[in-house]
This record gives C-alpha cells, structure tokens and sequence, in this order.
C-alpha cells in the first residue's frame, strides 16, 4: 500500500532534535526543558541522538529480513477503515465523560519532553480492561492476536486508556503521547495505514510506530537526559523505511 510518501515531508518538518547528555536537577531540568528553543546541540547530544536512531534503523532492518513483507491491499484498507474510524469515534464519545487531562496527574518530568498545550489537550482513561477494536468483525483476522492483546494502554487520536492498575507510571504514560503525536502529524487515515502494515511486516513488537515509542519510553526511563519529543517523533517518522 503505497501510503508513506507522506512520511519523507513529515520528516523535512523538524530537524533532530538535540538530546542533553547529562543529568540535570529537576528544577533545572523544567528551566531548560521551557528553553529548548535556546539549546545548543554539542557532541555529547549529537552522539546520543545518532545512536538511538542508529539502532531504531538497525531494529527494524532486523526485521525486515526475519519476518518478510506481507502488506494490506489498498482494497482490504479501503474498506476496514471506515469502520475502524466509526468504532474510534463511538467509543471515544462513551468515554469521554471519564477522560482526565494528562497535566492533572502533575507528573514532575512529563513537562520536560512534551509542551504544556500537548499535556492539556491529551487525555487519559483510567480502565480496568482496554477497549480493542473488533478487527476481525471488520474483515482483518489477521490481526486477531492483537485484538486479544493484553496492553497497559492504548491511543485512539488524542486520548488514550491506561489500565487502572498503572496509571500512576509516569512512564507509561510517556510511551501513549509519543503515539498521541504520531496520530496527530500522521492523520488517523495514514496512521492506521502504516500501524496496520507494521503489524504485518514485523509484528507488534517491532512495528516501527512502536518500537519507537518503546525506544523513546526506555530513553525516559534511564536516564534524565533532555530532549523534545514531539521533534524526534517527526525525525524518526522521515526515517521509516
């Protein structure tokens, strides 16, 4: 399905973005993270920036050659997307009542990667089961065993539910925005088309969209090193292969 041109102006969007090599205090941290605009990139940075895309590329490439290329039909997407659009937008309406801005949870590091607007606008669900598309219903059984998937949280546009059981983890919480700006520079149409095609060509795990939020959620977790998320989201996107 040829949907990815898109992806190449997406990535002549932002620039990479320059990561901070070392720990900061956390006040210090909020300081600069409100200033990125004013950050110089060093070596440190562009180092550190190289070497998670670097092995983003090297990942998916892996994958590539272990589990071959089997793609949606522009038909098959054609005529499941509408459905899946409507089954979003229900479900997001029955929830709604219960959606709680992210910036209500006042997590300390959150407001170093994202913009405050972003921490506003995006919205969580607090949920004991995740609500998952019938896509088998809707004509793709081949994506039954992620349908019986069991996630701590899924992203539908700019809200997404996280399982009651950890919605305190601030890093899980990291790992749906970095999907929440990918919906949004993306488009649903084109978001749904390359996720559905990386299920098919690599698997969940390794499907580009998620191994990079998985990547970016682990580069959040070791370390306090700085850096704008939504601009490296844009980066990795004009790297897709």
């Amino acid at each position: 399905m040829e949907r990815r041109e898109f992806i190449t102006l997406v990535g002549g969007v932002a620039a990479a973005w320059p990561l901070a090599a070392q720990s900061q205090p956390l006040d210090q941290m909020r300081r600069i993270g409100m200033k990125r605009s004013g950050l110089l990139m060093s070596a440190a940075q562009t180092d550190l920036e190289e070497t998670f895309s670097d092995s983003y590329r090297k990942s998916i490439n892996i994958s590539r050659k272990t589990t071959g290329t089997c793609r949606l039909t522009p038909e098959e997407f054609d005529t499941a997307y509408p459905k899946l659009r409507g089954w979003i937008q229900q479900t997001l309406e029955f929830y709604e009542k219960n959606a709680k801005a992210v910036a209500s949870m006042h997590f300390a590091r959150l407001p170093v990667y994202f913009d405050p607007s972003l921490l506003e606008t995006a919205k969580f669900i607090a949920i004991d089961r995740l609500p998952m598309p019938p896509l088998s219903a809707m004509g793709l059984s081949r994506f039954g065993v992620f349908e019986q998937g069991d996630f701590n949280g899924i992203t539908y546009l700019n809200r997404y539910f996280i399982k009651q059981a950890v919605v305190t983890e601030e890093a899980i919480h990291f790992h749906e925005l970095i999907h929440v700006i990918q919906w949004r520079l993306l488009g649903p149409e084109d978001f749904l088309a390359a996720y559905a095609n990386g299920l098919d060509e690599f698997g969940y795990e390794n499907n580009p969209l998620e191994k990079m939020a998985y990547d970016a959620e682990a580069a959040f977790k070791r370390s306090f090193a700085i850096f704008d998320a939504e601009k490296l989201v844009a980066e990795q996107l004009g790297r897709l292969p």
